[in-house]
């Protein structure tokens, strides 16, 4: 009488499966909630003090800095759920100052998109949901200088550093396939530089793409076969 059995390996990869998928629907929400911060709030540049006060007016705007607020809280959220689960991999622990260099931009990238959250939202929030008055066009200012300072600057710089030391890391330890490391480099690079000229702003449909790129990797994995040869054994 003949029997088959699974080993080992293919019962480990089976219960992969699902973490890993959660992984890759992170990912792509981190690149849907990255456009999202950016696309559905845009205050007037270089605009009069009654031209920016009579666009604070329209709730509408308001409104708008709410959700793009809400869009940056959920790539803090969902930036650590697709990385770490990168770093939980056992091919990780070959790298393990990069590893804890991803982890380390990682923790920074969710402090300053949360706090970007908070800043984006806070007009919107301060007017239609405490019930206070707009504040003067001074203050306005000030809360979109801290917009896109936050924004521009500090979070960008963060992510980008984090895409590179990602792309990094899936170059030397094969995390994923290597076509996403690369796409990772050619994304990030652009996205410091133009944190460096001030810009950084204007790149993050670069961090769109890469979070895009990293769902598919996850979602694909390594094309590990699910399941494995059988292995025969007589009763």
């Amino acid at each position: 009488m003949v029997s088959t059995t699974k080993p080992l390996h293919t019962e480990v990869t089976t219960l992969r499966i699902t973490p890993r998928r959660v992984a890759a629907v992170a990912a792509a929400v981190l690149g849907l909630s990255l456009f999202l911060t950016v696309a559905v709030l845009e205050v007037p540049n270089g605009a009069g003090d009654a031209q920016l006060l009579r666009w604070w007016h329209e709730q509408s705007n308001r409104t708008a800095g709410i959700y793009s607020g809400l869009s940056a809280i959920a790539v803090a959220i969902a930036a650590p759920i697709a990385v770490n689960f990168l770093l939980d991999l056992p091919s990780a622990a070959g790298a393990p100052h990069l590893r804890a260099f991803v982890r380390s931009m990682v923790g920074a990238v969710t402090a300053l998109w949360l706090v970007t959250g908070a800043v984006r939202a806070a007009i919107g929030r301060f007017v239609d949901i405490s019930g206070e008055r707009l504040p003067g066009p001074d203050t306005l200012r000030l809360a979109t200088a801290l917009n896109y300072s936050l924004l521009g600057l500090a979070g960008m710089a963060a992510l980008s550093l984090a895409i590179l030391a990602i792309s990094v890391l899936v170059l030397r330890t094969a995390l994923l396939a290597t076509w996403v490391g690369y796409v990772g480099l050619a994304c990030g690079l652009p996205m410091l530089a133009s944190v460096i000229a001030q810009y950084g702003a204007y790149t993050t449909a670069l961090g769109v793409i890469w979070a895009f790129c990293l769902a598919a990797a996850l979602w694909r994995g390594l094309d590990e076969p699910a399941t494995g040869p059988t292995t025969p054994r007589t009763a």
